[in-house]
């Protein structure tokens, strides 16, 4: 069971690495973000995302989202080829675990983010742990 569970948070992390990298740099910030605001916003009433996609920023968002992307590739080979792969998992899930204190960072020395933002640190900082914790105990 936990095979399954650790594989199947792989690949949604993969998917949606691929999935939003490629948005960013196609269409830019703003139109994804205000895509995923639409949909929390059926949830939460996460109010008007604002001040996204300046030139700068679209700019150098289209540029890490490449990153992004191939990262979710890497990803994806990984979870599908586990037994081979599976000690990427430390490097891989840490990364997704930096991105996040990276946030938290911006947060306590910024301000409190859109809550779109707050959502993804929350997946940042938690699925990496638990991910590795069904890894190490598939390993046992």
């Amino acid at each position: 069971m936990s095979k399954l569970l650790l594989k199947a948070g792989l690949y949604f992390i993969s998917i949606a690495a691929v999935l939003i990298g490629s948005a960013i740099a196609i269409f830019g910030i703003n139109p994804v973000g205000q895509f995923f605001n639409a949909i929390i916003s059926t949830v939460y009433n996460a109010g008007p995302l604002t001040e996204l996609g300046t030139p700068n920023d679209d700019s150098e968002l289209r540029f890490y989202s490449i990153f992004f992307v191939a990262y979710g590739v890497i990803l994806f080979q990984t979870a599908r080829e586990l037994k081979r792969h599976g000690h990427r998992l430390p490097l891989l899930l840490g990364l997704f675990f930096l991105g996040g204190i990276a946030r938290l960072l911006s947060y306590l020395t910024v301000g409190q983010p859109h809550a779109l933002f707050m959502l993804l640190m929350i997946i940042e900082l938690t699925m990496p742990p638990i991910l590795y914790g069904l890894w190490r105990i598939g390993r046992a």
